[in-house]
């Protein structure tokens, strides 16, 4: 199914988007366009960096640490809380700029991004004063104190598939432990950074938080090599993610990575399969399965698998694909015309391997100003044995393989024969077992039940290849910060080693 015209008006932005740098709206020299997934037209400008820009952003970000590393944290618990409110009485300018941008379909952002960015605020605002010291026991006559302090000016590389919740995830634990930032959006998804920014510049102080567009080959790599860097936190391809740790690993600087993933669910033969249904069709297509996250394997046992395969090839068939702008969309536009294609091509490479085409897989024919959009539809391959690339390979689209197992043993050994470690999930009425298998599956998180449960508090990121460190839970503020020991001696003896 196709969704029809949009009944919000497209977006035009005539003035180029600025670089904000040091509390000031920087002009835009050179620029690059910004395309609309859905039509495939130019609706903004952004300004392409320079390694000078860059160097300014981090100059002001250096400033800026010396006053606000020691500020006190009611004021930072008062920040962190007046950003949530501002972007909350602002959300109903977001969905659309949101579905614009990378082509989610329009309800998503004000169902999903806006409010859980503006709870990430909230929530680090909440945990602030939590961040303190704690005293050492190492004897009666010494007093020693660990205290938590800002590493400085952090580096934050956004990507572009959930560009408001993943500035918010740097943003907000970063500037509560006392750091400043230079903010570096995806150059596919730079205007929504630019315009939270610039809707909460006059709450921060200035050179607090910077955003420097452009290019990652240029502009991105002069930010995370920059000596005045103290840590970067990165979220995006695994690939990109080993090009960045290979530019800090020469001066020593830490990093947060938050990589891809190969999500698979585990269904057991007692599981609800309505449950389970509708839990693959949000792990998989949500977001135009372009997500990190994404469930892009579906392990069924075998007295389950015909059934499922039929309803979810079904119900895949039957998704409005459309105008990330028209509110019937339930799944947009891929982000390029450049990705649409390398997925398809992933596609058709596991179907000449072996797997089966059970639904999609055709670039669907649209009319009008959607002729120029970056569609596919949405994809179940079908691969009993999983032995094709499409059980291994990410494919960062709104593609699901769907493989048969029958021993524990086995379907464990598959689930974890691949790079990453990100998500995986277990549906089962057994608790006992739903347990026990996901303590066998080498992933950062495992769902039992749900998918997609990512609730503020719970730790979130991956091991393997898709990467390290954690976001969103109390535990996020250590990240940013680097223990620093006053060891006090109460002692005035000394050993006789020079009598």
């Amino acid at each position: 199914m196709a969704a029809t015209a949009p009944t919000t008006e497209r977006l035009t932005l005539t003035e180029p988007q600025p670089l904000l740098i040091g509390g000031r709206e920087v002009a835009a020299g050179p620029t690059f366009p910004a395309v609309d997934p859905s039509t495939g037209r130019v609706w903004a400008h952004i300004a392409a960096g320079t390694t000078d820009d860059v160097d300014r952003a981090v100059e002001a970000a250096a400033n800026a640490f010396t006053t606000w590393r020691d500020s006190s944290p009611d004021i930072r618990q008062a920040l962190l809380w007046a950003v949530a409110e501002r972007l909350t009485e602002d959300a109903h300018n977001w969905p659309a700029l949101l579905a614009t941008e990378n082509g989610r379909a329009v309800r998503e952002g004000g169902l999903i991004d806006v409010p859980t960015a503006a709870e990430i605020f909230r929530f680090f605002s909440g945990i602030v004063r939590d961040l303190h010291g704690r005293t050492v026991s190492c004897g009666p006559n010494a007093h020693v104190v660990a205290t938590p302090r800002p590493v400085g000016v952090v580096a934050a590389i956004v990507p572009w598939n959930s560009p408001l919740i993943s500035v918010a995830h740097k943003l907000a634990p970063a500037l509560a432990a006392g750091n400043t930032v230079v903010v570096k959006p995806s150059e596919l998804a730079s205007v929504s950074t630019v315009r939270f920014i610039r809707l909460v510049q006059d709450l921060l102080p200035p050179g607090v938080v910077n955003v420097v567009t452009g290019f990652g080959n240029d502009v991105g790599r002069a930010l995370v090599t920059h000596p005045g860097v103290a840590k970067v936190s990165f979220t995006g391809g695994t690939e990109t993610g080993r090009r960045i740790l290979g530019d800090v690993s020469d001066r020593l600087v830490p990093a947060l990575m938050e990589l891809g993933g190969k999500g698979s669910m585990v269904v057991c033969p007692d599981a609800d399969p309505d449950t389970v249904t509708e839990d693959v069709l949000t792990g998989i297509f949500a977001a135009n399965g372009e997500v990190c996250f994404a469930s892009s394997r579906l392990l069924v046992h075998r007295d389950l698998y015909g059934d499922m395969l039929e309803r979810i090839s079904a119900r895949a068939g039957a998704i409005t694909v459309g105008d990330a702008l028209d509110p019937a969309t339930q799944l947009g536009p891929l982000v390029t015309a450049r990705h649409r294609d390398a997925v398809a091509a992933l596609v058709r490479t596991a179907v000449s391997e072996g797997a089966e085409l059970r639904a999609g897989g055709v670039v669907p024919e649209m009319s009008g100003e959607l002729a120029g959009g970056s569609y596919y539809r949405p994809t179940v391959l079908a691969s009993p044995g999983g032995t094709t690339s499409a059980s291994r390979t990410e494919f960062f689209g709104p593609v699901l393989t769907v493989e048969a197992w029958t021993d524990e043993d086995e379907v464990v050994e598959r689930a974890n024969d691949v790079a990453f470690g990100l998500a995986n999930g277990v549906w089962s009425a057994d608790l006992a077992r739903a347990y026990r298998l996901a303590d066998r599956l080498d992933s950062g998180m495992v769902w039992i039940n749900t998918w997609f449960a990512t609730p503020l508090g719970q730790p979130q990121g991956g091991v393997k290849a898709s990467g390290f460190g954690r976001e969103g839970a109390a535990a996020t503020l250590l990240e940013y910060t680097a223990t620093k020991v006053v060891h006090t001696s109460l002692d005035t003896t000394r050993p006789p080693m020079w009598t």
